[in-house]
């Protein structure tokens, strides 16, 4: 009884009792329509036993038949092939035959009344497998595609009392809860902790609304990230559910390396920034004067810009960095020295060596200096060892005790000319050696910054 693909062709058995009558209908339904094939039986049951064995697409019977009439065929093969197309041809009508026919189920009722009822015969088998055969490719392709869904996507549906009427199999693996433990429950008992999420409210304005709403949302107790799509129906809702976690953790991706690279990009600009204006200053002093000693201050604010960068390429690339033994004197003295020692005075207090990333810590106290002199408007800055770590302060306006939380974001700063990057970088070095930072009050006046969690080695140089 299957089709084959592409094929024209159609195979009509024909039954009728009277040999020379079915030979006759052979004939001119063959001439009106020559994709027509007509095979003949004579007995009822023979033909019926054909049907399991040969493709057919229509069957034609007649009424009155000995031993089993024209309703009886059609109630036997209705049994096994309910959707295939079948005629009665009889010339023995009357309502009441037509009547018990549609019935039974029927596909075309018609009269023997000479040679145009062949021609006519042709037409309405021709029409009716034609159809039949669409039918039959659009329910493949929807089930096809219902599989496919089946596969990938999460369906269900509930009805206006908020049961759950139906839930398929790619919806019961994703949550664990099968068909039988879900239908027929009350959906918010099933899942309770929906409540108190978006899922909740947005069911309910689609059933109260009656129109459809699209929405994503992370679904906390089963750990992934859904778009679901809701859709009133007669009935209650209709409810498709898509796992998105892989997209979401594409975009995630995406937007943790462009955040990456936004942070790469300030503290670039940043930490050349200061460097690149002592160059430019000297260099116009040099112009100016014609003193070329000057150029020696940009030769080395170049060579630090050079530095930097290439320590900031390590770092971006997670190069594995070594950690050295640090004097506390000599790595706040060469950072003064790039910022500037005629802006104001160093002070170390007192001398300690401890372990860290030389070139990253250099950086750390290039950007404190450079916040007390830019931003406080320090004169003095102090540096000194503490018990488990060291500390920098100045002597200059100092940070208000209710920004001391906020100072170390990314972007912050009082001064809207400033990009606000230079403490947030001071945090990220901290972080990067496992260490602490915290800004607190001074004695001096102005700010005060400890970094803890150091292992320090007082005295020693």
């Amino acid at each position: 009884m299957s089709e084959i693909p592409g094929d024209t062709s159609i195979q009509v058995l024909h039954i009728d009792d009277h040999p020379k009558f079915s030979d006759l209908v052979k004939t001119y339904v063959e001439k009106t329509d020559d994709r027509i094939t007509v095979h003949t039986e004579t007995d009822p049951r023979t033909a019926i036993d054909r049907l399991d064995s040969e493709p057919i697409d229509c069957l034609v019977s007649d009424y009155q038949m000995p031993g089993m009439d024209g309703l009886d065929v059609l109630e036997t093969v209705r049994e096994t092939y309910p959707n295939l197309p079948f005629i009665l041809f009889t010339g023995q009508g009357n309502e009441q035959i037509a009547s018990d026919a549609i019935k039974a189920g029927v596909t075309n009722y018609l009269q023997k009344d000479g040679v145009e009822s062949y021609e006519l015969l042709a037409n309405r088998v021709q029409n009716l497998v034609s159809q039949r055969r669409s039918e039959h490719r659009a329910q493949i392709a929807q089930d096809r595609l219902v599989q496919l869904y089946e596969q990938t996507d999460g369906f269900y549906s509930l009805d206006e009392e908020w049961t759950v009427t139906y839930w398929n199999q790619q919806i019961a693996e994703r949550t664990g809860l099968s068909p039988d433990e879900v239908v027929g429950a009350e959906f918010w008992e099933v899942f309770p902790e929906a409540v108190e999420t978006e899922i909740y409210d947005n069911f309910e304005t689609v059933m109260e609304t009656r129109e459809e709403m699209e929405f994503e949302l992370q679904y906390e107790p089963h750990g992934y990230w859904v778009e679901i799509r809701a859709y009133p129906v007669d009935s209650g809702l209709f409810v498709h559910s898509r796992d998105i976690s892989e997209k979401k953790e594409r975009e995630n991706e995406v937007q943790y390396r462009n955040e990456v690279l936004e942070s790469f990009a300030n503290t670039v600009s940043h930490d050349l920034r200061n460097p690149l204006n002592i160059a430019e200053g000297h260099l116009q002093l040099a112009q100016e004067t014609g003193d070329f000693e000057y150029l020696e201050e940009v030769a080395q604010a170049h060579n630090r810009m050079r530095n930097l960068i290439d320590e900031l390429l390590h770092v971006a690339r997670g190069d594995e960095l070594d950690l050295t033994d640090i004097s506390l004197s000599e790595s706040a003295g060469q950072a003064w020295e790039t910022v500037s020692a005629k802006q104001g005075e160093l002070i170390v207090e007192e001398e300690a060596s401890f372990k860290a990333y030389e070139s990253q810590l250099r950086r750390l106290f290039e950007n404190l200096f450079w916040n007390a002199l830019d931003h406080g408007d320090a004169t003095e800055i102090r540096v000194g060892a503490l018990s488990k770590g060291f500390y920098v302060e100045d002597n200059g306006s100092g940070i208000p005790s209710a920004l001391r939380d906020e100072i170390f974001d990314s972007g912050f700063s009082t001064d809207e000319s400033s990009s606000g990057y230079g403490l947030s970088i001071v945090d990220g070095i901290a972080d990067m050696h496992d260490w602490e930072i915290a800004a607190v009050s001074s004695d001096h006046g102005g700010a005060r910054f400890e970094i803890t969690g150091v292992d320090i080695d007082r005295g020693t140089a």
